[in-house]
């Protein structure tokens, strides 16, 4: 069942819908639903319009970036080639990362409005980074939230370029920094080389709202960096919030994006009151769609109380919230209790396709992990079920990342074979959070 976009009106930002099987046996505890979320307004007209944005580069200026001298020369030419994407009036700024976080353009903790003689200045001034130091990514996303937090019109977004690991400052201090700095800025994190450790830079993107990749080869972050900037530019909503008003009875266990990228919005959700909860969402374009997984716990009212049978309940409603003001026409999640054994089986195709998902994504995870501990055995099980799973659900993209780490037989028996040489373990493309 998918409830879509309403009746008349003027046209919202964005279009709603809500792809559920409502029928539950009287014996369910739980019901998932996607959400599926569209900037879909033909004229742009209802969008903020495209380039108002703040942006900030970390570089990575430890130690370990000089060796080789490769990865602080592509470090340098990548945040040129992001400078040069950032467009006029846009509010921006350049931090080098060691166990401190240092400015490098500005000089001072604020940030510079973009036009071509301050693009050529912050170059000029990129120029001048050099390698030498510890890692403390707590510290250097302390400084973005403190540069960027005093915009909450702007979209606002982080680039973090890193080769490390975060071993000048405890779990709790990077928790910390994250806490406070969700819902303010989105980030994207690269890791580069074969030293960075994967789970920090998921965390950080998880809760950011961003994504986390591995870049191959130095030549390749020069691209990757253009490409990112340009992305943000072309950011048009700062904040976009799902908010759920749940029935008596009904709670909500979790919210999830499952499409472009995974990333869990459970954990920083802002809770109204004991029944309406509010998921941030990141930065948006005005030509985009998403699609999120809802986990609801359903019950009755009162315990031992028999539900009405065949008689439709609301039991949520969904609304979307741009600015603190509605943009689009809100929808019911709603519920039918059955005692028929075949309704409540039925499951909707993209319903099954991204609870799939969750699958892929922990197979992901166990082959990487067991590739970082040395079980070869392990890891060829693992990433080739993931391989089955990518196939199965077309994730292309997932299968071109997991080609960088095995070799795809088409064998039903092996579907992957790691290479002799141990490859290099980074995120292969089930991302948390959002871009």
């Amino acid at each position: 069942m998918t409830s879509g976009p309403g009746g008349g009106g003027p046209p919202h930002a964005f279009g709603l819908e809500v792809v559920q099987n409502p029928y539950r046996s009287t014996s369910d505890t739980g019901m998932a639903v996607v959400l599926r979320v569209t900037a879909r307004t033909p004229d742009r007209s209802a969008l903020p319009a495209a380039g108002t944005a703040g942006v900030v580069v970390l570089v990575d200026c430890s130690s370990s970036m000089g060796y080789p001298q490769s990865k602080i020369v592509a470090a340098k030419q990548a945040t040129r080639a992001a400078i040069d994407t950032i467009r006029d009036g846009s509010s921006f700024a350049i931090v080098a990362g060691t166990e401190t976080a240092r400015m490098v353009y500005p000089d001072r903790a604020r940030t510079a409005v973009a036009s071509a003689s301050t693009r050529t200045a912050a170059k000029r001034a990129v120029g001048h980074l050099y390698a030498g130091g510890g890692t403390a990514m707590g510290q250097w996303l302390r400084l973005a939230h403190q540069l960027l937090g005093p915009y909450p019109d702007l979209v606002r977004h982080a680039i973090l370029l890193t080769d490390g690991r975060n071993e000048h400052e405890t779990a709790e201090q990077l928790e910390e920094v994250l806490t406070s700095s969700a819902g303010t800025f989105v980030c994207d994190a690269r890791g580069i080389g074969d030293d960075w450790d994967h789970r920090q830079l998921l965390r950080i993107t998880s809760v950011l709202r961003g994504t986390a990749e591995a870049v191959g080869q130095v030549e390749e972050l020069v691209a990757d960096f253009g490409s990112i900037m340009d992305r943000a530019m072309g950011k048009q909503v700062p904040d976009l919030r799902i908010r759920l008003t749940t029935a008596p009875g009904v709670r909500v266990r979790s919210v999830r994006q499952e499409t472009p990228t995974l990333a869990d919005l459970t954990e920083h959700a802002t809770v109204l009151d004991d029944r309406t909860t509010e998921f941030y969402t990141g930065s948006w374009s005005g030509e985009e769609s998403r699609d999120f997984l809802v986990d609801l716990a359903i019950g009755y009212v009162s315990a031992g109380e028999r539900p009405p049978l065949e008689e439709e309940r609301r039991a949520a409603r969904v609304d979307l919230l741009m600015a603190g003001e509605r943009c689009a026409d809100p929808r019911p999640i709603v519920l039918r209790w059955t005692d028929d054994p075949v309704a409540p089986t039925r499951i909707e195709p993209v319903l099954a396709r991204h609870l799939g998902q969750e699958e892929l994504g922990d197979a992901v995870a166990a082959g990487c992990d067991a590739l970082e501990a040395g079980n070869r055995k392990l890891a060829e099980e693992q990433l080739g079920l993931a391989v089955v799973l990518a196939q199965r659900l077309g994730a292309t993209e997932v299968l071109h990342r997991l080609a960088g780490l095995v070799e795809i037989t088409g064998d039903s028996d092996h579907p992957a074979r790691l290479s002799l040489d141990p490859p290099v373990v980074g995120e292969v493309g089930v991302p948390v959070c959002g871009d």
